[in-house]
């Protein structure tokens, strides 16, 4: 049987993660959302999962740096430094809705390396590696090209009507996770992403998810986009390349806020 190859200290990252996804379960119980600068809400159950998982990246990666959406950072000797999204989707997870959890990925040389994504609700891991492949519950995905048409779903921040508007054939989904949208295009859910602006820890795992998978990630000039830098030029799309090609022409080069908003992911 096929099997990701992963060292003994990458194959506990995804423990990490479901120890993870326990405390935010278990948070549920104690829910009091705040809301951050930039807009987006936050929650206790945000802030002791990041806890959790530097502290673990941290034990079993300890030359390497961790980074954390919450504000939590180490530095490190090796090169390489880890991007933490402790609760990806955390206005889904405030809602009830099943598509959030923790992710993180590693970053190496200026290129993502390898990530995680895990969803609780749906008992969900995903892993890649770059060169590994991408894997759900230890089943490789594979998704190629597709037609764009009437039924081809395509995965869209929840207030991206409000920045423009984009004519498309088939379906448009929202499920309050930008990680989880990469993870439904590399499982061939959905044919492709529009992703507006990001951060390492949001989307990591999920482009290298895509790419191992088969599809592609790219600005909207057509760049390949392998690394937080390569990502600098805004929006970035994924998915199958027909559905690429579709998206370029029909997108202006740089989605637009709506006033008094902030470009956040979800």
């Amino acid at each position: 049987m096929e099997k990701p190859g992963l060292n003994r200290a990458e194959e506990a990252v995804g423990s990490l993660l479901r120890e993870a996804g326990a405390i935010a379960l278990r948070e549920l119980v104690h829910l009091r959302p705040e809301r951050k600068s930039d807009g987006s809400v936050v929650t206790a159950a945000d802030r002791l999962c990041e806890a959790h998982l530097v502290e673990g990246l941290c034990a079993l990666f300890p030359n390497d740096a961790v980074v954390g959406e919450e504000g939590a950072s180490t530095s490190g000797s090796s090169g390489a430094t880890w991007y933490v999204d402790p609760l990806d989707g955390t206005a889904a997870y405030v809602e009830g809705l099943a598509y959030w959890g923790p992710t993180v990925c590693r970053v190496v040389e200026g290129r993502y390396d390898a990530g995680w994504l895990y969803l609780p609700r749906l008992d969900e891991m995903y892993l890649a590696k770059r060169g590994g492949g991408a894997w759900r519950n230890g089943a490789r995905l594979r998704a190629g090209d597709a037609p764009v048409d009437g039924d081809a779903s395509i995965c869209l921040p929840s207030r991206f009507h409000r920045r423009m508007p984009l004519p498309w054939p088939g379906r448009v989904r929202a499920v309050g996770s930008t990680a989880a949208h990469l993870a439904l295009v590399a499982s061939g859910s959905a044919i492709a992403t529009v992703i507006p602006s990001f951060q390492p820890w949001d989307v990591g795992c999920g482009f290298l998810l895509v790419s191992e998978a088969g599809r592609r990630v790219e600005t909207a000039e057509g760049q390949l986009v392998e690394g937080p830098e390569t990502g600098s030029h805004l929006p970035v799309l994924a998915g199958a390349p027909t559905a690429l090609r579709v998206l370029r022409g029909r997108l202006r080069r740089k989605p637009v806020a709506a006033q008094g908003e902030q470009q956040t992911t979800e």
